[in-house]
């Protein structure tokens, strides 16, 4: 197969599709046009590592820069698309220029929702690298921080400031941070936390203006109310990039919408990512999602279909957050629900709220649970019925509710040194490693985590690459093993991380199966 495939927008959800599509053996030129003059990169550190100095550019790509060259993928930065000629597919860019195409992909994510009126250098936005940038020179110990939003930029930026030695008041219109996923009640927890580090949190603020003046950027509230700060973010969503699309004559309606194999209403033409309104055949509704998990898979899929695939898209939703000590994990899509069962102590911050209708799981938000999250995406893809009794029950592993039969959680030991054959030491007993699972076992004082995939064992070391967290604890899937908590996915066979947030190979071992038995070589 020969040709090109021009991906248009150059974040994660292109470079997701570059990838797969070289995954895929797919052998024809690819273009990613982006009107940013950087090469892809990740998002959500912005909020987090970047905002708080842990992390420079460099540590944000998508892929390492030199993977384009060495797979013949041209980056078109600094340009803006115009529209896409429906007729011959042929991408017509501002300055005039014509790129062909067999297929195109339309991933051009979302601007940042402006305030009206709100402009000068002390009120900011974050969505762009070159955002994250101004605030962060802006955020120093001891300035006062005021934030316009209690969703999940908003509590990330809230954590990172705090980290910093900021004075932070958030501004929430609702009863609760994010009270339009979670609820109220749930909702309440994650701004308990907040108030737990020092953020002072007021809901049910609406905010009429945001002025900057000689004293600092001053807000005021509907209730007349004035409050000083030395800074703003203002963090109230986003809105999809649709131009390209409209320009194209392409249906749009709260982003770009698609059907399960990310196809537009322009044959030929696709979308994904955060711009993407995608009828999801899980839930049975359409849908637009700004999460990271997200434009991975979307554009992934996409990439299949657009070299003639028929995949549906159809893996569940899943996001997660750093905030504090805290990890916070939510999986699924919960516009509403019968009733809320909570597993854990909320009190201790070590719980799962699982959000049920109809006598099944439509979404599960964690604090410190990022294990559970994993079960309650297979319990989501399965359609499986739960007890609510069962959820409660910290008694009960919840894997039980996907299989019986699923191997336990016991680790293992290869038995002594001597167990050997050759460079090989004996592992573990070939029943241990069940089809689709991982397990953690100690070979020759070596962390190892051993997967099984189409029958075959596989070894790779146990740590993530990225913040060291047990692969051992990770879910098999799509030819990959995945990292429970930022969703990192590893190729078994060599160790590639072949989704973000990690960049660096995990190392793996030579595997070999005689009699019953796993050898694995670790020298």
């Amino acid at each position: 197969m020969h040709g090109q495939m021009v991906l248009i927008g150059a974040g994660q959800t292109s470079a997701s599709a570059a990838r797969a599509l070289r995954r895929q053996g797919y052998d024809g030129r690819i273009v990613i046009v982006g009107d940013e003059s950087h090469a892809p990169y990740q998002r959500p550190p912005l909020s987090k590592e970047f905002l708080q100095g842990k992390a420079n550019p460099q540590d944000l790509w998508s892929v390492a820069p030199e993977w384009y060259a060495g797979h013949d993928v041209t980056l078109e930065l600094g340009a803006r698309v115009e529209r896409v000629d429906r007729a011959t597919l042929d991408v017509v860019l501002a300055d005039g220029r014509k790129l062909g195409a067999n297929a195109v992909l339309i991933a051009t994510g979302g601007s940042a929702r402006r305030f009206a009126g709100a402009q000068g250098d002390s009120i900011h936005y974050l969505r762009t690298l070159a955002d994250a940038e101004r605030l962060r020179a802006q955020l120093r110990p001891g300035r006062h921080l005021i934030i316009v939003g209690g969703g999940l930029i908003g509590s990330e930026i809230a954590a990172s400031a705090r980290a910093m030695g900021a004075a932070v008041t958030m501004l929430e219109a609702m009863q609760a941070p994010l009270e339009r996923v979670l609820g109220a009640r749930i909702g309440a927890v994650c701004g308990a936390i907040h108030a737990e580090n020092g953020v002072t949190l007021r809901c049910g603020v609406a905010v009429e203006s945001i002025a900057e003046t000689s004293a600092g950027v001053v807000v005021r509230t509907g209730t007349g109310e004035s409050i000083t700060g030395d800074l703003v973010v203002v963090g109230i969503g986003i809105v999809p990039n649709v131009d390209v699309a409209k320009a194209t004559e392409i249906t749009v309606g709260n982003g770009i919408r698609v059907d399960e194999f990310c196809r537009t209403t322009a044959p030929g033409i696709f979308a994904a990512g955060d711009v993407a309104n995608h009828y999801h055949p899980l839930f049975d509704r359409r849908m637009r999602v700004e999460h990271f998990d997200h434009a991975t898979r979307h554009g992934a899929a996409a990439a299949t279909n657009m070299m003639g695939g028929r995949v549906k898209y159809e893996d569940p939703h899943w996001f997660w957050s750093d905030q504090y000590q805290h990890s916070l994990q939510y999986a699924g899509h919960a516009e509403s629900w019968d009733e809320i069962v909570v597993r854990g102590s909320v009190e201790a911050r070590d719980f799962v709220a699982f959000y049920l209708q109809g006598g099944r799981i439509a979404g599960a938000f964690g604090v410190n649970r990022g294990g559970d999250i994993m079960v309650v995406k297979s319990l989501l893809s399965g359609r499986v019925a739960v007890d609510a009794r069962v959820l409660q029950d910290e008694d009960v592993d919840l894997g039980t509710l996907i299989t019986e039969a699923s191997a336990g959680e016991e680790e293992g030991v290869a038995e002594t040194a001597a167990e050997r054959e050759g460079n090989y030491t004996r592992a573990a007993r070939s029943g241990q490693v069940q089809e689709g699972s991982v397990r953690r076992f100690v070979v020759q004082g070596t962390e190892v985590a051993i997967a099984r995939l189409n029958g075959r064992a596989y070894a790779l070391h146990n740590l993530c690459t990225h913040l060291a967290c047990h692969l051992s604890s990770g879910k098999v899937e799509h030819s990959g093993l995945t990292c429970l908590c930022h969703g990192s996915i590893f190729d078994l066979a060599s160790g590639e991380p072949i989704n973000p947030p990690a960049t660096r190979a995990v190392r793996t071992y030579p595997v070999r199966e005689i009699d019953g038995h796993i050898y694995v070589a670790v020298d």
